[in-house]
């Protein structure tokens, strides 16, 4: 049975009842750090694919150049390259987007493309990272059991800022609908929350729910430390 290689460096991927089900075949083998994603220990391994759900580090290009390597993205691409996919798409007012799975290449999110998915893009952060692990799972099967060729971006490039914690504060004339968009984006135990800084307290916001005329929302009242 050849061997599947799945790296991620964050856990959501991980949480999925699909993905959890897919991890525990005997074929599959997890990296979580950047130290074990090297040479040596791929050569003893010989994975027959890696695939990357989430990974936040550069990959050395001897490992692309000597490996089958699938990175994921979440947004139309070539519409969508760079970081923070999700969260640049709600801001834009995008409500559905596709999970791409392509090869990784030398430039990020700019190589030949597999399969791409459709995915929704309402909720919480938590909610569409576990319908996007989902999805990605599915591709993993599919390109486990046939040979799928990948096939060159096409369209207008666009590429997306990195969200920061900075882009997170609440602040300024907002509607409720935009205030809603950035509290749902970073909705998610792996990311910064949305917040609100007054003084001496920072207030934190989770599960959202938009009604007509207010949002409804749980808060976590921190002081700042002196």
């Amino acid at each position: 049975m050849k061997k599947i290689i799945i790296a991620s460096s964050k856990n959501w991927f991980f949480l999925n009842k699909r993905a959890i089900k897919l991890i525990k075949k005997r074929n599959i083998i997890i990296i979580k750090s950047k130290k074990k994603l090297n040479l040596n220990n791929l050569k003893k391994i010989k994975p027959s694919k890696i695939y990357f759900p989430h990974w936040s580090y550069r990959v050395p290009k001897k490992i692309i150049e000597n490996y089958e390597c699938i990175c994921f993205h979440t947004a139309p691409l070539p519409y969508g390259r760079g970081g923070s996919p999700i969260q640049n798409l709600i801001l834009r007012g995008k409500r559905v987007s596709s999970v791409c799975a392509l090869k990784m290449t030398d430039v990020i999110d700019s190589g030949p493309i597999y399969i791409k998915k459709k995915i929704i893009l309402s909720g919480t952060l938590s909610q569409i990272l576990d319908r996007v692990a989902h999805k990605i799972v599915s591709i993993i099967n599919q390109m486990n059991k046939q040979i799928i060729k990948p096939k060159p971006q096409r369209g207008k490039i666009l590429i997306f800022k990195r969200i920061k914690e900075i882009n997170s504060q609440i602040s300024g004339k907002l509607s409720l609908e935009r205030i809603y968009d950035k509290i749902r984006m970073v909705d998610s135990p792996e990311y910064p929350l949305a917040f609100i800084k007054k003084k001496n307290i920072k207030i934190e916001f989770t599960n959202p729910i938009l009604k007509r005329n207010y949002i409804s929302c749980n808060a976590k009242i921190i002081k700042k430390k002196n």
